[in-house]
């Protein structure tokens, strides 16, 4: 239990370097994206990556999840992991090459065709590497994982995407930073997390990958068409540069929640499914960590909200300023889809994939028919926004219900985890807010403004990690802070201030 619990410990520790190192650098990258690309360059590499995104269900075929969920693995298992990516990789290129022309008519948009047919070529990349991370992810090995996410994140984004889009690649120039990190993500994860090429062609080997591997991919699936049906039906309803203005809005402040959900799926899939049978430690874990996170996230939530116009103005520019009421309900927004997928984690880790199918469902339907009539209405991107947080509420609230079926009681535990955070976030608010107003009426600029409140924002978080309502963030963030302080006594010491300055 102790070594679980270390592993699982240090496991989230290395999800936190990859969570904060893109929080850092993902608003530079997107400053400076912002004013080398046009909203219509923008709109097309949003319509371009998410069918990309179907092409990887197909290649994926949920044979990573299974691979980490199943509770015996065998070599013969990997061999077949191996063989299906493979296989479904080249099938994921096929098939996208020949669809490329229904895309573009579908959108509209000539334009789409060679763009996604670029982005095939990246599938059986993409796909090579699903054993190793998988294999690495099992054993809760997340050091090698960040390497292989934050490298790839840099050099992909940081250097190709951005040397390529100061040359003139337009959207492709995206493209170009997905590949570089396709690849860098394969050499680092099987550096690491080795495995042999063996193939194996025995029916008997795909029964159980497929078994649980096929569910599980349906569910990432309608979870990502609950994602990405805004992108769908903004590209073929109102055209690309809406959808660009509207993708600036919705990335700048998702794209790192997205990047915290794929850590916590990736550390508490395999710790969860460890102690699945161990009722008490199981719900134990979750409860901790809804806590923790909802603590979090309604008050990261809320310094967005506040300060959503600086945000837009230093890292969109004023081009982009439509997009400020996108980016409030976005901050809106943000809990929820993190807080489903812990939720989803634990259905997922204790093979409670049906119910997850049948919400999910639901969910799926109810988000279309709500876009639909937005449409219908003749309103703006901006509603399509707040659908999602209308809707991403209710799915948190029936993910809540069913982690309670699941942990077989909780309700008023997770109710106040809920409560708790939404509390915290609330007083971050108005701290903010009224600090921010006072900046306003100073004439403070925009930079600076925006400075400060990430500063603010981030000693408010710091404070109820110390302080705040999670015994979780307490145990975390107090020794840290203790070796922060000594480290800070030290460099004080070694320059010859007193220490009872600290």
């Amino acid at each position: 239990m102790n070594n679980l619990r270390q592993k699982t410990f240090r496991a989230i520790q290395w999800s936190y370097v990859s969570f904060l190192t893109n929080l850092l650098l993902a608003p530079v990258f997107a400053a400076a994206l912002a004013r080398l690309l046009t909203r219509e360059e923008f709109g097309l590499f949003a319509i371009g990556l998410s069918l990309y995104a179907v092409g990887q269900y197909l290649a994926d075929f949920g044979i990573g999840a299974a691979l980490v969920q199943k509770r015996d693995l065998t070599e013969e298992d990997i061999r077949a992991g191996f063989t299906s990516s493979l296989g479904l990789g080249l099938l994921a290129t096929v098939l996208a090459w020949l669809a490329a022309p229904l895309a573009g008519r579908f959108f509209n948009n000539p334009d789409v065709v060679p763009l996604f047919r670029a982005f095939a070529c990246l599938y059986v990349v993409a796909s090579l590497a699903a054993v190793s991370t998988s294999l690495l992810r099992r054993a809760l090995r997340f050091k090698p994982l960040v390497l292989a996410d934050v490298s790839a994140y840099v050099i992909g984004q940081g250097v190709c995407g951005l040397g390529a889009a100061a040359l003139g690649f337009g959207a492709y120039s995206l493209v170009i930073s997905v590949g570089v990190q396709a690849v860098v993500q394969l050499a680092v994860s099987y550096a690491y997390g080795r495995h042999g090429f063996g193939l194996t062609f025995r029916p008997a080997a795909y029964r159980d990958l497929y078994a649980f591997g096929g569910r599980a991919s349906l569910v990432s699936f309608l979870e990502f068409l609950s994602v990405n049906l805004d992108t769908f039906m903004i590209g073929r309803l109102y055209g690309a540069a809406a959808l660009g203005l509207y993708n600036r809005g919705y990335n700048t402040v998702y794209a790192p929640m997205i990047s915290l959900a794929r850590s916590l799926t990736r550390v508490l899939a395999p710790s969860f499914s460890a102690v699945q049978h161990d009722r008490p430690r199981l719900r134990g874990a979750y409860l901790s960590g809804l806590l923790a996170l909802s603590t979090v996230l309604f008050s990261a939530a809320a310094v967005v909200f506040v300060s959503a116009r600086e945000i837009v103005l230093v890292l969109l520019g004023e081009p982009f300023l439509d997009a400020v009421p996108i980016v409030r309900m976005m901050a809106l927004f943000i809990p929820f889809p993190v807080l489903s997928n812990l939720s989803a984690v634990l259905a997922e880790a204790t093979a409670h994939l049906g119910a997850k199918l049948a919400l999910q469902s639901v969910y799926l339907l109810g988000l279309a028919a709500a876009f639909w009539g937005v449409y219908r209405l003749g309103w703006g991107v901006v509603a399509f926004a707040g659908v999602l947080v209308v809707m991403g509420a209710c799915r948190s609230a029936a993910y809540a219900v069913l982690a309670r079926r699941i942990l077989g009681g909780g309700g008023r535990e997770i109710g106040r985890a809920y409560g708790l955070g939404l509390a915290c976030g609330l007083s971050v608010g108005a701290v903010t807010f009224a600090a921010v107003s006072l900046l306003h009426a100073a004439g403070v600029s925009p930079w600076l403004i925006f400075v400060l409140e990430g500063l603010l924002g981030a000693a408010l978080l710091l404070v109820l990690a110390l302080f705040g309502p999670s015994p979780e963030l307490r145990r975390y963030a107090r020794p840290l802070a203790r070796r922060a302080q000594d480290k800070v006594r030290g460099w004080l010491g070694a320059i010859g201030l007193p220490e009872k300055r600290v």
